[in-house]
C-alpha cells in the first residue's frame, strides 16, 4: 500500500501507547521492584526540511549537526524484560526560539514519565534509572521532595561537598582508598550536592579490550555499592530497545510532514517492541530480535490470531 493510505491507518499515539501500559501492567504486575528508565535518541531525517517538528540536533556518533526529531522514551523493566510505555518530543533551540508556545523541558517530561509509572505501579518500589543528561539541580531536588529512589550517570567535573570540603568528583580519586581495585569494582559515599544529600557512587569499568575507567554515579537512596551499580545497568534494556527499534522495526523510516503522523509512527512501533517482548517472555527466547523474526515469518493471519487474544487486556 502507499506510504498516504498507511498513515490513514495507523492508530493514535495515544491508544498505542496506551495498549503498550496495559502490556506492562499485565507482564509485571507481580513485581515488587521495578526500574523506570529515561532517556532519548535521535530519529534522523536528513531531507526533513518541510517535516513539522524536525530541527538540527548535534549527533555524537558522527559528530557533527544534523536535522532530526530527539525522541524522549519511557521503559518498564523488571531487570529482565522491558516495555516502553511513552513517549514525548525535545525541540530545537531554533525552533522554540521562533515560538512563544511553552514547550516541556527534558526534566517536565522526565518528571511525567516517573508520575505515569507511578500511577501504573502504585503498589511497586520504583528506581528510576537515567544517564548524566537528566542529572540536573531541578529534576534531582524534585526526585528528593517526592520520596522516590533514582539512580543516574553524574558527570566527573560536578563540585560536592564531602566531608566539609569542596571538591570535584574527578578529584575524590586523589583521596587515599577512594579509587577501587583489585576485586573491588565500586566504592559508595554520602555527598552534598547544592544543599541535598546524594550517594555517590564510583564506579570502576573494564572493557573488552581489558581497559579501565571510571565513572560516577549519583542516587538518593542508601543501598551497597554492588546494588547502586545494578540498579544503572538496567539502562541498558532502553539502549536495546532504541537499536532494535531503529535496526528491525522501523523506527526511522516515516516520511510524513505531518508531527501527528510521525508521533503515532513512533508510538505504533514501540507498541510493536511490547508485542515482541511479550512474545518473547511467551515462548522463553533468547531475545527480542528472535522473537522479530519468528513474527516475521508468519503470515497475517496467525499475526492476528496470536495477538487478538491480548486485546482482552485493554477491555
Amino acid at each position: 500500500m502507499s506510504g498516504d493510505t498507511f498513515a490513514r491507518r495507523l492508530q493514535p499515539a495515544e491508544v498505542s501507547l496506551k495498549q503498550a501500559q496495559s502490556i506492562s501492567q499485565s507482564m509485571f504486575r507481580k513485581k515488587k521492584k521495578l526500574y523506570c528508565i529515561i532517556d532519548d535518541t535521535l530519529i534522523k531525517k536528513f531531507f526533513s526540511l518541510y517535516m513539522q517538528g524536525a530541527g538540527m540536533f548535534f549527533d555524537t556518533k558522527i559528530g557533527r549537526q544534523i536535522m532530526a526529531y530527539r525522541l524522549v522514551i519511557g521503559m518498564i523493566s523488571d531487570g529482565k524484560f522491558a516495555i516502553p510505555f511513552d513517549c514525548a518530543y525535545l525541540f530545537s533551540k531554533e525552533l522554540t526560539d521562533e515560538l512563544d508556545d511553552k514547550f516541556p523541558s527534558k526534566e517536565d517530561i522526565a518528571k511525567a514519565f516517573v508520575l505515569t509509572a507511578m500511577k501504573l505501579f502504585p503498589n511497586a518500589k520504583l528506581i528510576i534509572c537515567a544517564d548524566g543528561l537528566y542529572a540536573t539541580e531541578d529534576f534531582i531536588r524534585w526526585v528528593k521532595e517526592n520520596n522516590f529512589a533514582a539512580e543516574m550517570r553524574m558527570h566527573s567535573n560536578r563540585v560536592v561537598i564531602y566531608q566539609g570540603e569542596k571538591i570535584a568528583l574527578k578529584k575524590l580519586l586523589q583521596k587515599k582508598g577512594m579509587h577501587p581495585k583489585g576485586r573491588k569494582m565500586a566504592r559508595t559515599i554520602t555527598a552534598t550536592w547544592y544543599g541535598m544529600e546524594l550517594e555517590i557512587t564510583i564506579v570502576r569499568r573494564i572493557d573488552k579490550r581489558g581497559n579501565e575507567s571510571i565513572v560516577f554515579q549519583c542516587a538518593t537512596y542508601k543501598a551497597s555499592p554492588k546494588e547502586h551499580v545494578k540498579a544503572y545497568d538496567a539502562r541498558w534494556y532502553i539502549e536495546k530497545c532504541i537499536r532494535t527499534t531503529k535496526q528491525k522495526l522501523g523506527l526511522q523510516d516515516c516520511f510524513s510532514r505531518s508531527l501527528k503522523t510521525q508521533h503515532s509512527h513512533v508510538a505504533a512501533v514501540l507498541l510493536a517492541y511490547s508485542l515482541a517482548q511479550l512474545h518473547m517472555k511467551m515462548y522463553k527466547l533468547k531475545n527480542t530480535e528472535q522473537a522479530i523474526r519468528q513474527l516475521k515469518e508468519k503470515n497475517i493471519g496467525d499475526i492476528i490470531s496470536r495477538f487478538t487474544p491480548i486485546d482482552q487486556i485493554f477491555g
